[in-house]
């Protein structure tokens, strides 16, 4: 017999007896036993594997309008609106707030997070980003979530109709991206 076999056969043996210890076994216990009780209620709302939460509100949808897409319930005023303006994707999210109130649209996806500066007209908060901007994943990625300050949060499934508005969003070859220096314009090198 090597000795390994000899360290062995007293710890198999304690082991053995740990394990056919039953309910005796004392409090200070490292494993208690308890079962777990059965979730049977039925969903309150629409939920999918791919997503980050509960569809809210259960019955929006992503739709593609005359200006680009719109989520939201049906014939309701929709929670989010995106729309391509020269290159860049413009969004409403039409929750009220103070008039020139400023704040961040944060888009939370799987695949990254885009947070939007917008600002409040008094009924809706409105930004807009250049199409080719790289953090647009968050939306065109997957499902994902939109929050900003007052207006709570709307989860989305993933979408292809708002992933189409964002990534079919080009600038004509003669257009200028707002925020954006073109060719042929006038800069002055100090502003820079």
């Amino acid at each position: 017999m090597n000795r390994y076999t000899i360290l062995a056969t007293p710890l198999f043996a304690l082991a053995l007896t740990a394990c056919s210890q039953g309910k005796e076994a004392g409090e200070g216990q490292a494993v208690a036993k308890f079962e777990l009780a059965a979730d049977n209620a039925a969903p309150d709302a629409v939920t999918s594997d791919s997503m980050p939460g509960k569809i809210d509100p259960p019955d929006a949808q992503w739709q593609a309008a005359p200006s680009g897409a719109i989520y939201g319930e049906p014939d309701k005023q929709p929670l989010i609106e995106l729309a391509c303006d020269d290159g860049m994707v413009a969004v409403t999210r039409n929750a009220t707030s103070d008039k020139g109130a400023k704040a961040l649209l944060a888009f939370v996806g799987y695949r990254g997070i885009l947070r939007l500066k917008v600002e409040n007209d008094g009924k809706a908060w409105h930004g807009a980003l250049r199409s080719d901007d790289p953090h647009w994943i968050a939306v065109t990625g997957g499902p994902f979530y939109a929050t900003v300050a007052g207006g709570g949060k709307v989860i989305s499934p993933a979408s292809s109709v708002a992933s189409q508005v964002i990534l079919q969003c080009k600038p004509q070859a003669d257009a200028t991206i707002k925020g954006a220096t073109g060719e042929g314009e006038d800069v002055d090198p100090t502003t820079i």
